[in-house]
């Protein structure tokens, strides 16, 4: 399996956005009850406006995207979407695991919140992610390298 990264620019905001929307539209119904296009397009925009987004690519096909901010006390994954058909192939794994490596380097938790109907959650509790606290809609989870004096 070949799962890369490469630095995502202006010309793939509208890849980025049927990404978005095709990977949420289901976990918006199933927990809101409507898909509001006009809504999820300035969620989409705002946070598509910040910097650090990557094109995550499987096999040399682009099939979603990630936000993954290397900040001082932690790792934030902010955004890991993909494409409906690329789901449930390891590809977000892939790329969390990247993550996990280069914060057990650092000695710092990952952290990140999800919606409460996104089958992801099932993926980061597999990969040892606790939930920290929760909303009415979203989970905060945290993963924490084990303890090198353990």
């Amino acid at each position: 399996m070949t799962v890369s990264l490469r630095p995502a620019t202006q010309s793939d905001t509208e890849f980025a956005r049927r990404v978005h929307h095709r990977a949420y539209h289901d976990i918006v119904v199933a927990q809101f009850g409507d898909w509001n296009e006009t809504v999820q397009d300035r969620l989409f925009e705002s946070d598509w406006s910040t910097p650090g987004f990557e094109v995550i690519t499987y096999e040399g096909v682009a099939c979603g995207y990630t936000c993954v901010e290397d900040r001082e006390q932690d790792i934030h994954v902010r955004e890991l979407a993909l494409l409906p058909r690329f789901q449930g192939k390891g590809i977000g794994t892939s790329i969390l695991q990247g993550a996990m490596e280069r914060a057990a380097e650092r000695n710092v938790p990952i952290r990140l919140g999800v919606l409460r109907k996104n089958r992801a959650l099932q993926m980061y509790r597999k990969l040892g992610f606790e939930e920290t606290s929760d909303t009415e809609t979203h989970v905060t989870l945290e993963w924490r390298p084990r303890s090198s004096g353990a």
